[in-house]
């Protein structure tokens, strides 16, 4: 597990210095926005989840792991390859993340999509329960410093606040599951 977390923050490094290019910054930039700026005092935050959805007998009863964003940064996702049940919305309809052997699915959290000022959105997803069997998935999170300043590149056209991830965080505790616009609002306004 050692190993596999090591490879997968290095793979998570390689998708912001190609997000970096694509926004048409600095290479580097949003990692080191992470670290809490140029000076880079603190240390973003590295987590993995593992998590076990067991058989549901009656699925149409259950509401599963209710529709969310993810707060963080780059979400890397290795899902069960039999049994699925993470699903996408896009366009105000839900489509299945069909699971792929071997594949990492890659999701944005909301602060990649204040750092990129929206040109990449962190995506609305849920879980559904599943009669088909035992689902299994291994979630990692690269997320800012709790110090990190997150804010749009500098320029005259801002979509977002500035905010501490920190205080983003302490929203998003009590406001997961509505909508995110608020949470950027009221993080910035504390």
């Amino acid at each position: 597990m050692t190993e596999y977390r090591a490879e997968l923050k290095k793979l998570a490094e390689k998708v912001m210095e190609v997000m970096d290019e694509n926004l048409g910054l600095e290479k580097g930039y949003i990692k080191r926005a992470f670290s809490g700026g140029s000076d880079g005092n603190h240390l973003p935050f590295f987590g993995t989840k593992v998590s076990h959805y067991p058989p549901c007998p009656r699925p149409e009863l259950v509401g599963g792991l209710r529709p969310h964003t993810d707060a963080g940064g780059v979400i890397l996702l290795f899902q069960d390859d039999r049994v699925g049940g993470l699903q996408v919305l896009k366009g105000g309809r839900w489509f299945d993340v069909r699971p792929l052997a071997g594949a990492i699915v890659i999701n944005t959290g909301d602060q990649i999509e204040v750092l990129s000022n929206g040109r990449y959105q962190s995506a609305w997803h849920r879980v559904v329960a599943s009669a088909n069997g035992n689902r299994r998935s291994v979630a990692s999170f690269y997320n800012p410093a709790l110090q990190a300043v997150i804010k749009p590149p500098e320029g005259p056209a801002a979509e977002y606040p500035s905010f501490m991830f920190g205080d983003y965080m302490a929203v998003y505790a009590k406001q997961k599951f509505m909508a995110k616009e608020p949470r950027f609002l009221a993080a910035a306004a504390m």
